[in-house]
């Protein structure tokens, strides 16, 4: 009878160490579940939100601002990278491009030396280079940056006028624009004749800030 009695009572601390054993993996089975599912739950959501907030500020703001603040972020990356030397971007030689393509891109850019916009305006208007998106190319860019030119120099000699009204300090800034003058009208003629012969080697390249920010106007 004793040994009857041991026997059903180790089989009965059987029962209850495997009722423990099954409530200990069932426990941490759920456990990861529990405490997985609250940040599964807010991290779409804090995201959403986030997407929301950039939607409503760029309805917004208008057009014009848009542009304006585009404008600002490709002229940082374009000192960027003409501190770092970078004076072309993801230069390419264009398979397509024939010889008529390589000469007209090349006159988008030699002939601003001399009569400025006039050439990449023809090349544009006529419908010929509607099927020749090389020569459209260099066109759009080519007139892009020298209308950058004249805008930059325009403000600059208006800025020049006004603050050249203040006796002493404004002569000083006027003749040290006036001395640095010769120097950024040679930086256009050479950069306007690296760029043209770049074109006549039948590549594509992109102009640090400039390109990125006509092709985000989708210009190009």
């Amino acid at each position: 009878m004793e040994k009857k009695r041991e026997k059903e009572s180790a089989e009965v601390q059987e029962e209850i160490l495997r009722a423990g054993l099954d409530q200990a993996q069932a426990q941490t089975v759920t456990t990861p579940e529990a405490t997985t599912t609250p940040e599964a739950t807010t991290t779409p959501v804090e995201m959403d939100v986030e997407n929301v907030s950039e939607v409503s500020d760029n309805a917004d703001s208008s057009p014009a601002e848009r542009m304006a603040s585009n404008a600002r972020e490709q002229a940082t990356a374009a000192a960027d990278a003409l501190r770092r030397g970078e004076f072309m971007r993801d230069a390419a030689v264009d398979p397509e491009a024939d010889n008529d393509d390589r000469l007209i891109a090349l006159l988008c850019y030699v002939t601003q030396m001399v009569i400025p916009l006039v050439m990449p305006v023809l090349v544009l208007m006529s419908e010929s280079s509607k099927k020749r998106p090389f020569q459209r190319f260099h066109a759009v860019q080519s007139l892009a940056l020298v209308s950058l030119f004249v805008l930059v120099s325009l403000l600059v000699t208006i800025g020049t006028a006004i603050i050249s009204i203040i006796p002493v300090v404004g002569w000083l800034i006027g003749l040290t624009v006036l001395c640095l003058s010769p120097i950024a009208i040679l930086m256009g003629y050479f950069s306007v004749g690296y760029y043209g012969f770049q074109s006549y080697l039948g590549k594509r390249f992109g102009i640090p800030g400039l390109t990125s920010f006509l092709k985000d106007q989708r210009w190009i």
